[in-house]
């Protein structure tokens, strides 16, 4: 395949994958905190390696900010959080582990960080920093806390039961998408 072509094929996969995560994101924003967004960026890595996907999730974080408005607080949580994802995806996939049950709850641990981290990132940029800053803190965190838990068990539940056959399928389109390479770099 022509050097030039193979490029903006993945140049358009990037766009086509960002914009993915970011429709998919918005149907199902009717379902707090239920989100598969961090199913496909692992398996995006997985088949298509971390260029591809940092690509598609850094293209996800900028139509974020073009659909949402620009907030600090939130975008500064994506920016650390998403990138995040793909490297420890990458970090999996290097790793040579392939189990959907230990990838869940890896990426489970890092979607709690998420609450944690959106909250203090918040309280640095919109919450103010003031006297007993870590009582608030908790306070706040605590009260956003059955959001947190509805968005662990979805990430966990949606990697273990998605991730083998979101895999496969991408595995395919690959080969289709991109014959005579591996796509896996």
């Amino acid at each position: 395949m022509n050097k030039g072509i193979f490029y903006t094929k993945k140049v358009v996969l990037i766009a086509l994958f960002g914009a993915l995560l970011s429709t998919l994101k918005l149907l199902l924003s009717f379902l707090p905190n239920i989100e598969i967004i961090t199913l496909l960026i692992v398996a995006f890595t997985y088949v298509f390696g971390i260029a591809l996907s940092m690509g598609a999730t850094l293209v996800f974080c900028l139509l974020e900010i073009l659909i949402w408005g620009f907030n600090p607080s939130w975008l500064i949580s994506y920016l650390l959080h998403w990138p995040t994802v793909v490297m420890v995806s990458f970090l999996l996939k290097k790793s040579k582990i392939n189990r959907p049950v230990f990838i869940a709850i890896t990426l489970s641990v890092i979607t709690a960080l998420f609450g944690m981290q959106s909250t203090f990132i918040y309280m640095l940029t919109g919450g103010g920093i003031k006297a007993n800053f870590f009582d608030r803190f908790i306070a706040l965190y605590l009260s956003g806390i059955k959001f947190y838990i509805v968005h662990i068990a979805s990430c966990f539940v949606s990697i273990l039961f998605g991730f083998k056959p979101f895999i496969q399928m991408l595995t395919k389109l690959g080969k289709m998408y991109l014959p005579k390479t591996n796509i896996e770099k």
